[in-house]
């Protein structure tokens, strides 16, 4: 397994391994957050949470928890509202060492706009 963390210690994430490609949106959260997804299910991510907690934020279609921890406030994962082991869940790859994700492709997707990938 492959741990990330929020700026304090206080969410941990931890992958099977990297995906092929990450996706950077430019959604109207998508981009004000920075994040870089990697999509996996549920049961493929084991999330740990210390003594401050997590929060989420929901809007829009209300299909998408946004996760931060209550300490830092890192954006570290995105849930769907309908959980289950196979439900998508999208980890922030800018938990991670950059040093661990660089070989990660990262496609553009205009969430904004289109709903497609840019390259």
């Amino acid at each position: 397994m492959i741990t990330g963390r929020c700026h304090c210690g206080n969410v941990e994430l931890s992958i099977p391994e990297f995906t092929e490609t990450a996706t950077s949106c430019n959604c109207s959260i998508c981009s004000r957050y920075g994040a870089i997804w990697g999509y996996f299910t549920e049961s493929d991510v084991e999330v740990k949470v210390g003594q401050a907690g997590l929060s989420s934020y929901c809007y829009g279609d209300k299909f998408i928890n946004f996760n931060r921890c209550n300490e830092c406030g890192c954006i570290t994962h995105y849930t769907s509202t309908e959980s289950g082991p196979s439900s998508r869940l999208a980890v922030n790859y800018r938990m991670f060492p950059s040093s661990l994700t660089s070989q990660v492709k990262v496609r553009l997707f205009d969430g904004a706009d289109t709903w497609q990938f840019l390259d």
